[in-house]
């Protein structure tokens, strides 16, 4: 009988506070995530400030002789043509281009040399186009 008198005594806590319990809880954990999803964006918006894209490639005679550059970022790109095109990985030192100064949404013509080795039709270049911040672009494709 004792063991039936304590357990009636014992009380749970109200449901309302319970209920407000809850709704506390609900929103720190929004809070937090909102927090957490705010800081993630504004950490890649701020990444993408500077990028550029390779639009196409021209080769003549096995040679990469035109890439068509675009700056697909918000801010002026930097490139310096003896020091941004990579063709299979080797430095084309020679290498001119239309500009230096790329602008949000301009594109430039970077002109190899033609002193890499002729590649045969068919086979697979990568070229590699580097900005002078450090951005970069790169597309593989298959010789004409």
């Amino acid at each position: 009988m004792n063991f039936r008198k304590i357990r009636k005594n014992v009380k749970a806590i109200s449901p309302v506070i319970s209920v407000l319990l809850m709704i506390a809880v609900a929103v720190v954990a929004s809070l937090v995530v909102y927090a957490w999803v705010m800081g993630y964006i504004g950490f890649q918006t701020s990444k993408t400030g500077e990028a550029v894209q390779i639009q196409s490639i021209n080769f003549v005679g096995g040679k990469v002789t035109n890439v068509y550059l675009q700056n697909v970022g918000s801010t002026t790109v930097t490139i310096v043509p003896t020091q941004c095109l990579y063709v299979n990985g080797v430095l084309d030192g020679t290498a001119t281009s239309s500009t230096t100064s790329l602008t949000s949404g301009s594109t430039a013509t970077i002109t190899g040399s033609g002193s890499q080795t002729a590649f045969a039709p068919g086979a697979m270049v990568t070229v590699k186009v580097t900005t002078q911040g450090g951005t970069y672009s790169q597309i593989t494709q298959q010789v004409p």
